[in-house]
């Protein structure tokens, strides 16, 4: 089944779901994805290749020269909802993209290596941005934050211009709630209240972390998250965790043979039937009830961060959160767009494509492809 299959037939649930029934709804959307199995239809419509599930469209490919492309609303009386995985990947070609007003999800390298792209308006119907989608695009510079944004995933924004400007900073905070990149070598990291997902890859390899404080609005931690983080020995993860990526706590740079190498001791503190603790078992970590973890009012004052707005004309409106002793230095914060719409979407939307990997190939997914 297809990634888009299961995003079309999780959207559809969305509007009857709770958190209180979530173990009973995804029984259910799996079983009506099953049920679904053989309702898509496949076509062309002039240089695009597309996917019709359930009433809703995925691009799939295209096969057109290049120039100023223009992604319609419509196909065969159908919305179009979705760019499904590699369907731009290395048309170099492009330069300018207009996307449909009814845009939800942007697959993993969708756009990847479309290196002549400068900028891109993504509407606010946009929930997910997968792994890689605009990874390679050396021109792009300009790109909004959509204000229904859930979660970026690992090297979306990549080697772009649009990305780089920040990477003088410790850390990339995508809408005010999404950490896409951490990039400083503190020991302790505070991640701010109302941060609500951490990108895939993250704080990959940071070897001098021991402690990272997870804040209670955190949502989403995706793929290898803080994978290779040799010396961060446990983790206390709150009840409000939807979805944790392979691998996202508790191992190690994998080892010469490519086997996986779990940090040892590593322990996750977490209350019984939550999804971190799912996880613990899952992995085979040890986790212990949660244990009392300190606010940052109580950590030493050069671990604490406060926040500042800087005008910028050239970056638009941003805050910068940090504070004078560089522990946690600078966080961007792109305030363009306003607060987390839902959560369960993109949780079933998210959890259904990892559990399609097979554990063999999710061990090399920390690597861009």
């Amino acid at each position: 089944m297809t990634t888009f299959k299961k995003t079309v037939t999780f959207k559809k649930l969305i509007a009857l779901l709770t958190v209180a029934v979530l173990t009973f709804c995804m029984l259910s959307v799996a079983c009506l994805s099953a049920s679904a199995e053989d309702e898509v239809v496949t076509g062309t419509f002039g240089h695009f290749e597309y996917e019709i599930y359930d009433g809703e469209v995925c691009i799939t490919g295209f096969t057109g020269e290049g120039g100023d492309v223009f992604i319609p609303n419509m196909i065969e009386d159908q919305t179009v909802v979705a760019i499904g995985e590699e369907a731009f990947w290395y048309c170099k070609d492009i330069t300018a993209v207009s996307m449909p007003s009814s845009l939800e999800y942007i697959g993993a390298r969708a756009f990847q290596g479309c290196s002549s792209l400068t900028s891109i308006a993504l509407p606010d119907t946009v929930v997910e941005i997968a792994s890689a989608a605009f990874c390679d695009c050396t021109s792009l510079r300009e790109i909004n934050i959509p204000a229904d944004l859930i979660y970026v995933g690992s090297f979306a924004f990549d080697n772009t211009p649009w990305i780089t400007r920040f990477e003088d900073n410790t850390s990339i905070i995508l809408g005010g709630r999404i950490l896409y990149k951490y990039l400083g070598d503190a020991q302790v990291v505070n991640i701010p209240t109302g941060v609500t997902a951490i990108s895939g890859n993250a704080f990959q390899d940071k070897k001098n972390l021991t402690y990272v404080h997870i804040p209670d609005t955190m949502l989403f931690v995706g793929d290898y998250a803080f994978f290779g983080c040799d010396n961060l020995k446990s983790v206390s993860l709150p009840d409000s965790i939807y979805y944790m990526g392979a691998y996202s706590f508790g191992y190690k740079t994998l080892t010469e043979s490519g086997e996986d190498d779990m940090t040892e001791g590593f322990v996750i503190y977490a209350n019984d039937d939550t999804l971190p603790a799912d996880y613990a078992k899952e992995y085979g970590i040890e986790c212990k009830s949660f244990e009392y973890q300190p606010t940052m009012d109580e950590l030493p004052e050069a671990e604490q961060c406060t926040a500042k707005e800087l005008e910028n004309p050239d970056k638009g409106k941003t805050a910068w959160i940090g504070n004078s002793n560089s522990v946690i230095t600078l966080v961007i914060i792109v305030l363009s767009c306003s607060g987390i719409v839902g959560g369960l979407y993109l949780y079933f939307t998210i959890k259904e494509k990892k559990d399609k990997k097979a554990k063999a190939e999710s061990k090399n997914n920390h690597n861009k492809k």
